[in-house]
């Protein structure tokens, strides 16, 4: 996949192989999980963390991911790019953020250290990092290119 800023100040995501867009649909599936339980478990019981501010989450988070899932599927219907522009970053960055937390939380790379990732000996973890890495990149580039004032 190439991935590049735009002139417009947006990102052009260029699938080149069909596992790029298996990855891209991955994120939304990566980022399916209980981040903002997770989150409320971090605040105190009187705050009404659980009863005020998850369900507003688990909706944000849930159209974030609808929103690239649904522009990865169609860019790949219509055999094109993706553009992200700065009225999609907050949504991308926001899919790609859940699906990196989650990553971790499943295989707790944090814990490995420094390593290779050819050191990882189950598939689907190393599988998994390698997403987790590309995420973290599209992420750095929506910062860089996409997100800045």
């Amino acid at each position: 996949m190439t991935i590049g800023p735009t002139v417009a100040g947006g990102l052009k995501l260029v699938p080149e192989e069909d596992q790029d867009w298996v990855v891209l649909l991955e994120i939304a599936k990566d980022g399916d999980g209980d981040l903002s339980k997770r989150l409320a478990g971090l605040m105190d019981e009187e705050s009404l963390w659980e009863e005020m501010i998850v369900p507003e989450l688990e909706e944000e988070f849930s159209r974030q991911r609808l929103e690239v899932v649904t522009a990865v599927i169609k860019a790949k219907g219509e055999g094109q790019a993706l553009h992200i522009d700065k009225e999609m970053a907050e949504a991308w960055y926001g899919a790609l953020n859940q699906a990196r937390l989650e990553l971790e939380a499943r295989y707790r790379f944090g814990e490995c250290g420094n390593f290779a990732p050819d050191e990882i000996e189950n598939d689907a973890a190393r599988a998994a990092f390698y997403r987790s890495d590309f995420y973290g990149t599209v992420q750095s580039l929506l910062l860089r290119y996409v997100m800045v004032e």
